[in-house]
């Protein structure tokens, strides 16, 4: 597992966790505070990357099995270099074409890891890699929003942005020198199919969108992600509001924390005993939070308390992702899985982010409330996956 190609990867996903995770939990802040706008202005905003993410993942799904992991992968990161000039700007023009560049390089950013991920690794080993993979994202993200909530706190907001465009720059450049290349595409492939021709490959997302396993796949994406856009969106902003950007830095810092540990916890037990039982326990842990947060949401305490659980419980449960990705797949679709999944997350965060703008204005408690109706339909997904597996393995000789 240890090999340099999984190591260099894990290293670029913290650096770029440093820089995008405090972009991203305080720009619903920055939207209030210098922008003078309200949570859906901000989550209209936030929508844009997230939907062309999502697109652009199915493209970069099929350019990871067509022309390799790495190519796909350095274009995804040029979106960590544009991304901290969203605090460099007030003029909308730019923060729009800022945030457009940022969601189609974040879709082949998460393919081309996510199937360098699955192809630097023995499938026995894939747990453990894939909550590492993730901790090294989550723990860059923790780092990232403490020093942000500091150096916001005390300077501006332009300073840290500043900061993440020379940092993301040199991490490019790290990246197109130290990571190793996987997987090139056969001389058969190039001459088969010219270079762009069919990029999408329709073909290939219809064949794996009949298949019902792929499709409470999706229904495991969908459902929780729509808890964790609009957690996203309203905690920065309802823990700013009570206690300011200091504490919603180490709010950030701490919730991100917990999920190390739990993204390591949960890589290891589906390692032990499969990936299914510890989907459905985060899907159970996850539904108690959301409507914890729905009556609780006026007390920093309880906001903090079931914040960082509730991250701890959503990280854990994409970790057993991959796994899902890689039984549901042949070795010829793991790009193709991972672009299909990936717009299922987009799709559920961005109805999260934006429904949940729209709610906050009718009552704070309301866009927990759905979140939590959407946990129960994830949940019993997660049952029907782990019970039939159960059941299977019962009638087995």
């Amino acid at each position: 597992m240890w090999s340099r190609g999984f190591l260099s990867l894990c290293i670029i996903v913290f650096v770029i966790g440093l820089i995008s995770g405090p972009v991203h939990l305080f720009f619903p802040v920055y939207t209030e505070e210098v922008l003078g706008e309200n949570p859906l202005y901000a989550a209209l905003l936030r929508a844009i990357p997230i939907g062309l993410g999502g697109i652009t993942a199915l493209i970069g799904g099929k350019l990871c099995d067509r022309f390799g992991r790495k190519p796909t992968l350095l274009i995804g990161i040029t979106g960590a270099v544009v991304i901290g000039s969203l605090f460099t700007t007030e003029i909308p023009l730019f923060i729009w074409g800022i945030l457009c560049y940022e969601g189609v390089a974040s879709g082949f950013k998460t393919a081309g890891g996510q199937t360098y991920l699955i192809s630097s690794v023995t499938p026995e080993r894939l747990g453990s890699a894939t909550g590492l993979y993730f901790i090294s994202s989550t723990v860059g993200s923790a780092i990232g929003n403490a020093i942000a909530g500091e150096v916001i706190s005390r300077q501006h907001f332009s300073n840290f942005g500043i900061g993440a465009i020379i940092l993301s720059g040199l991490v490019f450049i790290g990246a197109c020198i130290f990571l190793p290349r996987l997987n090139r595409p056969s001389a058969n492939t190039n001459k088969k199919e010219g270079s762009w021709k069919s990029a999408l490959n329709k073909g290939k997302y219809l064949e794996l969108l009949r298949r019902s396993d792929m499709w409470m796949l999706i229904g495991l994406r969908v459902f929780p992600t729509y808890y964790w856009g609009s957690v996203n969106l309203l905690m920065p902003i309802l823990i700013n509001r009570i206690a300011g950007e200091r504490v919603t830095g180490y709010f950030g810092t701490f919730s991100l924390l917990f999920a190390f540990i739990c993204q390591f916890a949960i890589g290891r037990i589906c390692d032990a005993i499969g990936h299914r039982l510890p989907a459905l326990i985060t899907n159970v842990i996850i539904t108690i939070l959301a409507f914890g947060l729905a009556i609780s949401h006026d007390s920093l305490v309880a906001l903090q308390i079931y914040g960082i659980l509730g991250a701890g419980a959503a990280w854990g449960l994409s970790t057993t992702i991959p796994r899902f990705i890689n039984e549901f797949t042949d070795s010829e679709e793991k790009g193709h899985g991972v672009g299909l999944t990936h717009l299922a997350w987009s799709t559920g965060f961005l109805l999260g982010y934006v429904v949940s703008g729209i709610l906050i204005n009718i009552s704070v408690h309301i866009p927990f409330i759905v979140a939590g109706l959407f946990l129960i339909c994830s949940t019993c997904i997660a049952y029907k996956l782990w019970h039939t597996h159960k059941k299977i393995r019962m009638e087995l000789p």
